[in-house]
This record gives C-alpha cells, structure tokens and sequence, in this order.
C-alpha cells in the first residue's frame, strides 16, 4: 500500500502544516519521517498522508503557499512492533 509522507527542513514546518491540514478536514498523522526518504534532512518529522487524501492535501499546501521540503510516495514503512505513537 503506497502511503506519502510530507517531508520537512524543520518541525515548526511540519507543525504548521499539520494544523492546515486537520483545518482542512485532510487525515494526516506526524511520524518519523522514513529513513529511505531522509536524505540531507536536518529534521526527522514527517507528515503521513493515505492515497485518497494526497490530491486534497496538495490542494491544501497551494492554497495556503505551505511550506515543505518534498512529498514521497512509498510503500507502508510502519512496522506494527515497532512504530507505536500516541
């Protein structure tokens, strides 16, 4: 299953981000931002967004000139043992 994690230069970013989102009524979860998809990131958050959401959220980010560093589709990185949030 292809989930998209919203990846971010700073957490103030994906912060703000977040409120936009759940303003917005967009499903959206903070995570650790995967490590495949870190690169050169400074910060290790990240936003989950489910497949039928991503078309809103853009629409969202565009309308608000949201701040981000880059939108990755990739295959489920949450692991059931492993990655418990509250």
């Amino acid at each position: 299953m292809v989930r998209y994690y919203i990846l971010f230069d700073n957490y103030e970013q994906g912060l703000a981000l977040h409120d936009l989102l759940d303003g917005a009524g967009v499903s959206n979860r903070i995570t650790p931002a995967p490590a495949a998809a870190r690169g050169k990131l400074c910060c290790g958050m990240s936003l989950l967004v489910e497949a039928d959401m991503i078309d809103r959220a853009r629409e969202v980010i565009q309308d608000n000139n949201a701040v981000y560093h880059s939108i990755v589709p990739m295959d489920n990185q949450l692991q059931a043992k492993r990655d418990r949030y509250c």
